[in-house]
């Protein structure tokens, strides 16, 4: 395998703060929108050999701002968690409605399942998947528009550090961070880069 340089493109802002957004489908904002302007500039200068984008409305929103000649590819294993009820609720909120199950996420993360929504056993499946497909992929130059817990996830899978460091990484809306891939692994060159 020759290394090639992953791009993870966090989507643009939704509007919605403090909440748990991962099954909902919403849509960008109209200051995300604005927001995305100079960072899709300079990605559309980048010549990708393959662009992979997350299903849900915000990140196809997002990848439409970058003008490419490469075709975009869609994959479910690039969507972010499944909150289940938790969904578009605060911290806050769900201490309060749920902290027995607060609890069990804090103490054991690893077999932990949000309420009538996705375990984290299964999330990290599908990130295993994702960086896979990454390092299968042909040419030299890879973009993925994807989400703060999905880039979190590969990020920590692609530098072969333990998932529960996850939120050492902090992704912000409308950014990328850059990996360089080699064969034994990846190198972070860069992190929250706009435009």
């Amino acid at each position: 395998m020759h290394d090639k340089v992953i791009y993870l493109l966090r989507h643009g802002e939704t509007g919605l703060k403090d909440v748990y957004v991962g099954s909902s489908d919403v849509s960008l904002s109209a200051h995300g929108r604005e927001e995305l302007v100079k960072t899709c500039r300079k990605l559309s200068t980048v010549s990708f050999d393959s662009i992979l984008c997350s299903p849900m409305k915000r990140c196809r929103q997002t990848v439409e701002e970058i003008s490419t000649q490469c075709r975009i590819e869609v994959y479910d294993f690039l969507k972010e968690i499944d909150f289940g009820r938790w969904e578009q609720k605060t911290f806050a909120e769900i201490v309060k409605s749920d902290s027995k199950l607060v609890d069990a996420w804090v103490e054991q993360p690893e077999t932990f399942c949000f309420p009538e929504g996705e375990s984290l056993p299964r999330f990290h499946e599908r990130i295993a998947t994702a960086a896979d497909t990454l390092y299968r992929l042909p040419g030299k130059t890879v973009l993925v528009v994807s989400h703060g817990g999905v880039i979190r996830h590969l990020l920590c899978q692609l530098l072969g550090i333990s998932a529960k460091h996850y939120l050492l990484f902090d992704i912000m809306p409308g950014c990328y961070a850059t990996v360089r891939l080699h064969r034994e692994g990846g190198v972070l060159t860069g992190l929250n880069h706009k435009g």
